[in-house]
């Protein structure tokens, strides 16, 4: 049970890690499309892949919280 404990604060951490990084990305991304030197046309590809990157994100943070409630359960 320890073991098995171990490995669900492990890939909590690691999806913590997987989100932080998704979203930084995208808000490098995001703050790109903000400056003028970009043209329009490619702003158009560059919205819908942030949009993709924040859900990601999202995800990863939702699957990081579902491992820390099992932890929190199998402690109590």
């Amino acid at each position: 049970m320890e073991r098995q404990k171990q490995q669900w604060k492990e890939k909590a951490d690691d999806y913590k890690m997987f989100a932080g990084v998704l979203l930084s990305l995208s808000v490098f991304l995001y703050i790109g499309t903000l400056l003028p030197t970009i043209a329009p046309e490619k702003k158009a590809y560059l919205l819908p892949f942030i949009v993709i990157l924040l859900v990601g994100a999202f995800s990863f943070f939702q699957r990081a919280i579902k491992y820390l409630r099992l932890l929190r359960e199998t402690d109590e």
